[in-house]
Formats: C-alpha cells, sequence, structure tokens
C-alpha cells in the first residue's frame, strides 16, 4: 500500500435494521491524492453481485467524480482524510463522500456549457434518482441509485 493512499482498509458489514434485510456498508477513508479515486471506485467491486451493472457503472462515475472534486476543490493537507461511505439498502444505493473542506458554491451546469472541467455535480445531477449537499463544518456530498437498472434507464437519465 502505498504512503497516504488510504487509511484504513474497506470494511464490509453486515447489520440488520428493523427488518430481515441484511444492509452492506462499505467506509474508507483516504488521503487527499489522486490514487485515492481508484481506490475508492474499486471499494465498489464488492458490490457486483447486488448491483446492476449499469447501476455499478453510474456509482463508479459518480465515486470517482465526488472524490477528485474533494482533491481539487476541498483544500485539504495531507494529514486530512476524504471519508466515503457507501450503504446497500432495500432497492437503493446510498453514497456519501466527505471532506473537512469549507464547502463550494454551486454552480449550475447545462448541457451547452462549454468549459472542459466542472462536470462532476452535473453528472450526479443527471444520474442519480437523489442526491444533496450538507454543509456542517464539512462538506458532504451524497447521492441515491437504484440497485438495478438497466443500461437504457442509465443512459437516458430522468
Amino acid at each position: 500500500m502505498r504512503r497516504g493512499a488510504i487509511i484504513s482498509e474497506r470494511r464490509l458489514i453486515e447489520r440488520r435494521g428493523g427488518t430481515d434485510t441484511p444492509v452492506r456498508v462499505i467506509e474508507l477513508r483516504l488521503a487527499p491524492r489522486p490514487e485515492a479515486v481508484p481506490r475508492a471506485r474499486r471499494a465498489l467491486e464488492g458490490l457486483t453481485a447486488m448491483m446492476s451493472a449499469a447501476s455499478l457503472e453510474d456509482a463508479r462515475l459518480l465515486v470517482s467524480e465526488l472524490v477528485t472534486n474533494s482533491i481539487r476543490h476541498g483544500d485539504l493537507s495531507s494529514h486530512e482524510r476524504i471519508e466515503v461511505r457507501v450503504d446497500v439498502g432495500e432497492g437503493a444505493l446510498r453514497v456519501e463522500v466527505r471532506d473537512p473542506g469549507g464547502g463550494f458554491e454551486l454552480h449550475p451546469r447545462t448541457a451547452e456549457s462549454r468549459e472542459d472541467v466542472g462536470w462532476g455535480l452535473y453528472l450526479v445531477e443527471r444520474l442519480a434518482d437523489r442526491w444533496g449537499v450538507d454543509r456542517d463544518g464539512s462538506t458532504l456530498v451524497w447521492f441515491e441509485l437504484p440497485l438495478h437498472r438497466d443500461a437504457e434507464d442509465a443512459a437516458s437519465p430522468a
């Protein structure tokens, strides 16, 4: 393992809430370095049997975008960490990416925008069923996807 790339390896936890359906949780603490992006993406490999290929690809893309945003815009020191939490519940995947940075101003994009960078939240908005940003001294961006979506649904989000 490279120094500073990841603090704690992923943990897959099964727990039971109020139902008989197990919930899987993946938790990561990543150093704000470029190699954190593929590590976060690879952490989702354990969900292959639980999700459709289209939903899993969307989740990988959006996790990559949000971790990249934390690295680029979080103004984090090498000692601070990006936290990624993935919850698989009944029919849905919820991903949260938190960093101790001060946050950002949302600048809505449209398909007609001409900038080469800054498309991460646009993709989240287009692909996720639900998403949001919470600020409480840190920045938390989260999204939810259905566990099963076919490629056609993923290509043309509502």
